[in-house]
């Protein structure tokens, strides 16, 4: 099923420290493909920078295969989560202008190729 109307507590602030998702993986907003993410669909992990973050202040001497190891697991968590949120029609990534935007219903989700149901 196809979510259409969207509440603030479909999202969560998106923080990921020294932006680390952006610098890796090129995430942009799920809506305009800017690259200012705010805001986060509610069932998103923990990000990437936030993991790094508690690592090195946890231990400060921790090498880079290590923390490669620690977020190798919610990279493929973070992917499910996205592929999920694009079956349904929830943005996982979102700017403020688009998140504005859908809470005000201005603007709408599409799946290309999926029957919207009514």
């Amino acid at each position: 099923m196809k979510k259409t109307t969207f509440i603030k507590e479909d999202f969560k602030k998106f923080e990921d420290n020294k932006n680390v998702m952006m610098q890796l993986f090129g995430i942009t907003c799920s809506v305009c493909g800017i690259d200012e993410i705010a805001y986060t669909a509610i069932n998103a992990p923990k990000t990437i920078g936030q993991i790094a973050h508690e690592a090195y202040e946890e231990n400060p001497d921790i090498s880079d295969e290590e923390l490669d190891k620690l977020i190798e697991s919610p990279i493929k968590l973070w992917q499910e989560v996205d592929d999920y949120n694009s079956s349904i029609g929830v943005p996982t990534f979102v700017c403020d202008n688009c998140y504005d935007q859908l809470l005000n219903n201005e603007i709408h989700i599409s799946n290309i190729g999926q029957e919207e149901e009514e």
